[in-house]
């Protein structure tokens, strides 16, 4: 488990990902980094018809790293080191792209429970393989919890869960409920709190599911 700040581009995926939430969209952000410079950023726009900054709105593509990508210029950072932020471990459709991409360095804020061990892709062929990006999970601290609880709190408030996402994560499904139920986050969401704010007020309980996300992570 973590108690370090969040380093800079996850912090601003971060907000990417808040924004997403206040706008009726999943809530996860994705930044692109060539050294200390962001070169890249979208977020996800799934429930979305304005595409804003970003590429794809309103449709099954609209993922936040799928916004990212689609920023980069073909071939302009080869042979480049390119970092890419997520606030959610990415899914196959993610993946894939990511590793047609140049992004050498995948950092991941939350672990998605139904896109576990999804990086085993990557022996399916010698193409694959090849250029595979380094992946890294961040150890699982009250951010990693905050990442999903955005995704949770849409599935319950819709009544719309993925299959197998609150079954795997039941603790964090409930204090989904509990904020639905309070009007709690989306009042937050209306109101300016940036996603610091966010973290600070909802905090103590979000400790409260670190072990059961933690769990999922090392599983």
């Amino acid at each position: 488990m973590s108690t370090d700040p969040l380093p800079a581009p996850m912090l601003h995926a971060m907000e990417l990902a808040w924004q997403s939430f206040r706008a009726g969209s999943l809530g996860i952000g994705a930044v692109v980094t060539r050294g200390d410079a962001v070169v890249s950023s979208g977020r996800n726009r799934l429930m979305e018809s304005d595409a804003g900054d970003d590429v794809l709105a309103g449709t099954s593509v609209a993922h936040a790293e799928m916004n990212a990508l689609a920023k980069l210029r073909w071939r302009e950072y080869r042979g480049d080191e390119l970092h890419l932020w997520t606030t959610l471990e990415p899914c196959l459709q993610c993946l894939g792209a990511i590793r047609l991409s140049e992004v050498t360095h995948v950092h991941v804020l939350s672990p998605d429970p139904i896109f576990r061990g999804i990086e085993e892709v990557r022996h399916l062929s010698s193409f694959l393989s090849s250029r595979w990006p380094v992946i890294e999970h961040r150890p699982v601290d009250e951010w990693a919890v905050l990442g999903l609880l955005f995704q949770t709190h849409v599935g319950v408030f819709w009544g719309a869960s993925a299959p197998g996402w609150n079954e795997r994560l039941p603790r964090l499904a409930g204090l989904a409920t509990e904020l639905v139920a309070a009007g709690e986050l989306v009042d937050l969401a209306a109101s300016p709190a940036d996603v610091a704010a966010v973290a600070e007020q909802l905090w103590e309980r979000l400790s409260t599911v670190v072990p059961e996300v933690a769990a999922l992570a090392a599983g």
